[in-house]
């Protein structure tokens, strides 16, 4: 009886736990800052703009994310590294019971890292090595959202060889080849209390198990996805004061693979006197559990393993820089990341039929507004306002991520103490909407709606960043 029961919830558990581990692994990283579940930090001076530099790039080679056509503008060899530390804050407050468990995240460092030579005045190459898309969030394990996740970490570093080419004195192209290396850890309790006992038309709870009862810990795992996809930039000088430009970062397909690991957590229950359950009524369930043989090598909780694909969504953005005077430019951009490919995930399972999960992300849009003034030729100050909506739908909001619309506000500095070094620094304050949200599963088989949504998520950040360029 208990195979059979555990059959039927494996399509729930661990295949609820590999999926989400194997599908969110390329589209986060250690704490999101920007659209969906990206980050767009990957430049401290492009920081300080608020991230407005596709038509008028920084001069620190982050211009390979920003736009590959960018690195065309120097001569010489330039080397810049630099790190955004991400400091993220919030919480979830329960409809009901008014209960606030608060995200537990260190901060976390997210480097970037270019290097760019200009062989002439119309030919430039350079090699970057960001960090576009992960997550990072750590519950309570008191946190009633742990069985969707209570400590999950992933990561996508994007390695882009670039070239650029200025065709007329106006107009620059560029081109990079990404290639991208995936890595995720996800951590979950196992609850089986709502899960109906075969025979008995009973649930769990409804034979005394409460909700909520943690019978095992899954931890998730995998590395070594790859992937591999394309960027392109163009920048065009249409006067003295107005610059145009334009970057496509492609779609990038994932092939990736995980494992499972499980440990049971004794509950110290014992199922009931009830008829309906024959000779195993009165039992513990701890010792049903770990007498059947569910965790062990080929059990139903036992290791097991899985295989995806899903698409990194594509970016577009197109801007345009206007330098007011001499000392004072101001920048524009506006930003489209294709996050409808994050729609429904289909996972093969070793041991299970396979199973899809719905997550139906919508695309975004995103304006960004950024201003630089040069005090003298050593200090530059910054700063910058951008807003962006949401990319997940009102039913798949969750612990692994509660996104919502932003604002945000940065401030940033610019030293040069002499010609071939640059020190800069910037801060980012992260704003989100509050946004209703759920902490449990849909039923097997079942779309979550709406209706699960039981609480509050509060969300917001605080970012600091810095870069070190040197000029040869």
């Amino acid at each position: 009886m208990l195979e059979k029961l555990l059959f039927l919830t494996r399509r729930s558990l661990l295949g609820g736990l590999l999926l989400i581990g194997v599908l969110l692994a390329p589209v986060f990283t250690h704490s999101a800052a920007a659209q969906g579940f990206s980050v767009y930090e990957h430049g401290t001076c492009a920081t300080g703009r608020a991230g407005a530099t596709v038509a008028s790039t920084c001069d620190d080679g982050s211009a390979v994310f920003y736009n590959p056509a960018g690195i065309v503008n120097r001569t010489g060899l330039t080397l810049s590294i630099g790190t955004t530390v991400i400091a993220p804050f919030g919480e979830f407050t329960d409809n009901q019971s008014g209960r606030a468990s608060e995200l537990q995240n260190d901060p976390s460092f997210v480097p970037h890292v270019y290097a760019t030579y200009g062989f002439n005045e119309r030919f430039a190459a350079g090699l970057g090595v960001y960090v576009p898309y992960g997550l990072g969030t750590q519950w309570p394990l008191d946190f009633d959202g742990r069985f969707l996740g209570f400590d999950n970490s992933l990561q996508s570093i994007y390695v882009q060889p670039t070239v650029a080419y200025r065709i007329t004195e106006q107009l620059s192209v560029g081109a990079g080849f990404t290639y991208v290396i995936a890595g995720v850890e996800l951590n979950r309790r196992l609850d089986l209390s709502q899960q109906t006992v075969p025979g008995a038309g009973l649930t769990f709870q409804q034979l005394g198990v409460p909700l909520r009862t943690d019978f095992a810990e899954a931890k998730i795992s995998a590395s070594g996805a790859t992937g591999f996809g394309g960027h392109f930039g163009v920048q065009f000088k249409a006067t003295d004061r107005v610059s145009l430009g334009a970057r496509y970062l492609l779609p990038v397909k994932i092939e990736y693979e995980g494992d499972a690991e499980f440990e049971q957590i004794p509950t110290g229950l014992s199922l009931p006197q009830n008829p309906a359950l024959g000779p195993l009524a009165g039992t513990p369930i701890d010792a049903v559990l770990l007498g059947s043989g569910i965790f062990g090598t080929g059990g139903a909780l036992g290791a097991q393993s899985g295989t995806t694909e899903i698409t990194m969504p594509a970016q577009f953005v197109a801007g345009a820089s206007f330098q007011a005077t001499n000392s004072l430019a101001l920048f524009a951009d506006y930003q489209w990341s294709g996050w409808s490919t994050f729609d429904e995930i289909v996972v093969d399972l070793e041991n299970a039929p396979d199973l899809e999960q719905y997550e139906g992300y919508s695309d975004t849009h995103a304006i960004r507004l950024g201003a630089e003034y040069a005090l003298n030729d050593a200090w530059k100050v910054r700063g910058g306002f951008l807003t962006h909506g949401a990319a997940a739908p009102d039913e798949t909001v969750t612990p692994l991520l509660p996104e919502a619309s932003r604002v945000e506000f940065t401030i940033g500095l610019g030293w040069q103490p002499v010609p071939s070094v640059e020190i800069n620094a910037a801060y980012q304050y992260l704003h989100q909407s509050d946004r209703d949200g759920r902490i449990v599963d849909a039923a097997p088989g079942q779309r979550p709606t709406t209706a699960l949504n039981s609480g509050v998520y509060s969300f917001g950040a605080n970012i600091v960043a810095a870069t070190v360029t040197v000029r040869l």
